[in-house]
């Protein structure tokens, strides 16, 4: 925060990570856009793909992030209000349908297909990435290397992007 003052974050991801806390600990895989948001605040956060959450966390972020459940449907209007901003991008792959990645830890039926999350990938590659992360690849969930081969193939396609 000390370097870009104004970051957003665009998140992509099957799960909200909105809670305050999970089994009692304040930072967990379930909290960690929660602890984002302690440090850049309302209106800064915009998730996309989202298809999971407890209802705290769900109610929470109607008031304090951006979120659009399912799909990417809103991500044309935000890579515009986000043009001239700082942005983190946070890949979550398990915002992919898990029957074309089913090697994550946290599998949710109802994801995006491969080609969506290129072409939404694209989209925010046009914005000031500052930095980014790619996550949730378990290479012993998938015994057929399927869902290594296509994380490996979206950071070739992300790295060239940007």
């Amino acid at each position: 925060m000390k370097k870009y003052k104004d970051l957003h974050i665009i998140h992509f991801d099957a799960h909200a990570d909105l809670r305050d806390e999970y089994l009692g600990e304040e930072l967990s895989h379930a909290t960690v856009m929660r602890r984002c948001w302690d440090l850049v605040g309302d209106n800064r956060i915009f998730q996309f793909g989202i298809r999971s959450g407890c209802r705290e966390e769900i109610y929470w972020g109607r008031k304090h992030v951006e979120t659009c459940f399912f799909n990417f449907a809103s991500l044309d209007s935000t890579v515009e209000k986000l043009k001239d901003k700082p942005v983190y991008l946070t890949i979550d792959l398990d915002v992919l349908d898990t029957s074309v990645f089913p090697g994550t830890g946290t599998p949710e039926a109802g994801g995006v297909t491969f080609n969506e999350l290129l072409d939404a990938i694209s989209k925010v590659s046009r914005l000031n990435i500052v930095a980014l992360d790619m996550t949730e690849l378990s290479p012993p969930l998938d015994q057929t290397g399927a869902s290594t081969a296509l994380a490996c193939k979206l950071l070739r396609e992300i790295l060239l992007l940007i």
